[in-house]
């Protein structure tokens, strides 16, 4: 999220942060109880995950990413090839300059509010300043890989590990997706999951992280997630579903970006593969989406069926 959205929120945020009760003594052992998948039969109330966001706010992020990563390259890369004498290895040195750029502002910021902001929308469990979240983590161990190619590839010069910087960043959060599904025990925190708990799939906390840090739902949104995992074994295999959706969708993204890198001319790969990143997300989103809501719709389904159930083996206005 662009910086220029931060600074407004932190008069309010303080004011938040002094009247916020400590209530992370008995989140460690709640976390630990969330993290492992129970198959019952839900509470008397479908717990409900209360999210909301100003649509401008996420327009104009969209176009920041846009501008930044595809349109200032783009518009330095062409005229510089056609219209100076630099060579190629100067102009892709030169018109990759603003890659990344968008990542030196929203990074830094998300980082800030989490840390001088942590009891409110740090994970939950530990108000320890370095105990990032999942995305926070992740994000910062993609972007260092991305930085390799954007620094060697044009002084190398090599041109086409140049042309697959943006693999070097959907690679690892798909492979950290990929790991995540196969639920191995977390050797550390991840997010509000203490260490020794089997780690749920990505998508979890990526929910989890950026609705409560990038969206301000703060840690209010962090617990009714985990009181919907609890409840709700279709909501957890909703989760597992869009972390194997991704996984897949990323895979798919590497391979066609590596299919342009090695068989097509740098001035055609040079535009394509960074608008293309762009592409794939937005048509993946719209897929993913479409999961989301059937899933959705089926875990109601299943709702209903559980308290009808329960009614019928208990009575009526027996608890559920």
């Amino acid at each position: 999220m662009p910086v220029s959205t931060l600074s407004t929120q932190t008069d309010t945020a303080d004011k938040q942060e002094k009247t916020t009760t400590t209530v992370e003594e008995t989140q460690a052992s709640q976390g630990a109880a969330a993290s492992t998948p129970i198959a019952q039969a839900p509470q008397s109330t479908f717990p409900q995950l209360q999210f909301s966001y100003k649509r401008t706010y996420i327009v104009l992020y969209i176009l920041f990413l846009i501008i930044c990563n595809v349109a200032i390259p783009v518009v330095l890369f062409y005229p510089l090839v056609h219209l100076s004498r630099l060579s190629r290895q100067n102009v892709v040195g030169i018109s990759s300059a603003a890659l990344g750029l968008s990542s030196c502002f929203d990074a830094p910021a998300r980082l800030y509010r989490l840390v001088r902001y942590r009891r409110l929308y740090g994970p939950l469990g530990s108000d320890i300043w370095w105990h990032l979240d999942f995305s926070m983590w992740t994000l910062t161990f993609a972007l260092l890989i991305f930085a390799i190619p954007l620094a060697v590839g044009p002084a190398a010069p090599s041109f086409d590990f140049f042309l697959m910087s943006t693999v070097m960043l959907v690679g690892p959060v798909g492979l950290v997706f990929f790991v995540s599904l196969y639920r191995p025990k977390l050797p550390f925190r991840c997010s509000s999951d203490p260490p020794g708990v089997p780690m749920k799939p990505a998508v979890f906390y990526l929910i989890e992280d950026v609705a409560s840090v990038d969206f301000r739902h703060q840690r209010e949104f962090r617990r009714a997630l985990y009181a919907r995992w609890t409840a709700s074994p279709p909501f957890q295999h909703l989760m597992a579903s869009v972390t194997l959706f991704w996984v897949i969708s990323s895979t798919v993204y590497i391979g066609a970006t590596a299919a342009v890198t090695f068989n097509t001319p740098l001035n055609f790969a040079f535009g394509w593969t960074l608008g293309q990143l762009f592409i794939w997300a937005g048509v993946s989103a719209i897929i993913c989406r479409m999961i989301v809501k059937i899933s959705l719709k089926k875990e109601r389904e299943w709702w209903e069926r559980e308290k009808e159930s329960r009614t019928d083996q208990f009575g009526q206005g027996a608890p559920v």
